[in-house]
């Protein structure tokens, strides 16, 4: 246990998707993404360190035991039985069956005739796989954020310079942000590669967790999509009458069938009727993750239609500069100096990609002394645009007259 205990509160050291974010570094993703990459792979890989700990579930620290009435050692009945895989019979699962003690021992344990080809048997060896299908979920959903750390190359963080800290000196922190300001206006249109790569990104979160859905379900013989639900209408049914669905997924108690040959050499069949404890972990592990899937799709699903509207709607923009410039004081805010249609409606989709991620990053008086440059210098810019749209016309009607 103690070792256990170690290993848990070093792994926040060692494994990138558990450190915390220095403070100094841009953050470029949204909490949602954080919960996908970071929250739930600690969470499943807690859970996979959890399955491969039998001591915890049993004292014994084995994983299956079994019961028979033969002369065949324990040790080979057990290991037998968790490397050839267990089975259920689905008719002791369903209808008056299901009650143990009316023809069956325990859900899916009872008596089924090897001989007749329509007796219908279901192996349930999945068990053995579950600490490794975790720990490849676990690099599954961690996976998303490599690919955006790829995308976004860490263009913010170098954009911003120092501007995403508190910048006490207001001639350090002027002269910044009129360069940054400066900058941004030079560099506009050239970044719609770059916004279209991160939105890529930004998907693939989505799609990591509706694929893990599918996954599971596959990999639970398709009983996960409506596990959780049947897990909760359990709940409302009559004790007397009701069957346990985690014990159908994830039997407790399973049947196996061990052959031999006797001493004369003829073949001998054993039955034995085998206890699965990691099932009970097993069990209550995939009913949260039930849960926490449908949860995360939601929230990853409304994340998602939020980029999407923020980077194509202008009035989504104006609304978040809006929100941002209320964090502000009044006084504070110069609205002659600021104009925010302007700015929304000077931004291409690239360009507004990037600005959303540089004002995550800064204060909010930065925030407001940046909209002030960045508005004096649009301002600057359409009236150049103004100015050389006049003079191109007339030096046209003087070169026609020369001629």
């Amino acid at each position: 246990m103690t070792t256990m205990i170690v290993l848990f509160s070093s792994v926040g050291a060692h494994v990138p998707a558990f450190k915390k974010e220095k403070r100094e570094e841009a953050n470029v993703e949204s909490l949602v993404s954080r919960l996908n990459y970071r929250g739930t792979s600690l969470l499943i890989f807690s859970m996979c360190l959890m399955v491969t700990c039998p001591e915890w579930i049993s004292g014994t620290g084995v994983n299956i035991d079994c019961m028979h009435g033969g002369s065949i050692p324990d040790s080979v009945i057990n290991n037998y039985c968790y490397i050839q895989g267990t089975f259920i019979v689905p008719r002791h699962v369903s209808d008056i069956d299901t009650v143990p003690g009316r023809d069956n021992s325990q859900t899916g344990v009872g008596p089924y005739d090897p001989l007749d080809p329509k007796e219908e048997l279901r192996v349930k060896a999945y068990y053995q796989w579950v600490p490794f299908m975790l720990f490849l979920q676990s690099l599954m959903f961690y996976t998303p954020h490599l690919f955006y750390k790829w995308a976004e190359a860490g263009k913010v963080k170098n954009v911003l310079g120092s501007l995403n800290l508190f910048v006490l000196n207001r001639e350090t922190r002027s002269g910044a942000e009129d360069e940054l300001a400066k900058w941004f206006v030079e560099s506009l249109g050239i970044h719609n590669v770059w916004g279209l790569t991160i939105l890529l990104a930004q998907s693939l979160y989505l799609i990591n967790v509706i694929g893990q859905i599918v996954f599971t379900d596959m990999f639970l013989g398709y009983e996960f999509s409506t596990y959780g639900v049947s897990v909760a209408g359990f709940l409302e049914v009559e004790s007397k009458e009701r069957a346990d669905p985690m014990s159908m997924v994830f039997p407790r108690v399973t049947k196996c069938t061990f052959h031999k040959f006797g001493p004369t050499g003829s073949l001998q069949r054993h039955d034995a009727q085998c206890i699965l404890p990691i099932n009970i972990l097993n069990e209550k592990i995939y009913v949260f993750l039930w849960f926490w899937f449908i949860f995360l799709a939601i929230l990853t699903s409304l994340d998602f239609l939020f980029h999407v509207g923020h980077a194509s709607l202008i009035g989504v923009r104006r609304m978040i500069l809006s929100k941002k410039l209320r964090t502000v004081p009044k006084f504070k805010v110069d609205k002659a100096k600021i104009d925010l249609d302007l700015i929304c409606n000077s931004l291409s989709y690239g360009d507004w990609q990037l600005m959303y991620s540089i004002i995550l990053n800064m204060g909010s008086i930065t925030f407001v002394e940046w909209m002030q440059l960045l508005t004096e210098r649009l301002r600057d810019l359409d009236d150049e645009k103004l100015r050389t749209s006049d003079t191109v016309p007339l030096i046209s009607s003087m070169q026609s007259k020369i001629k």
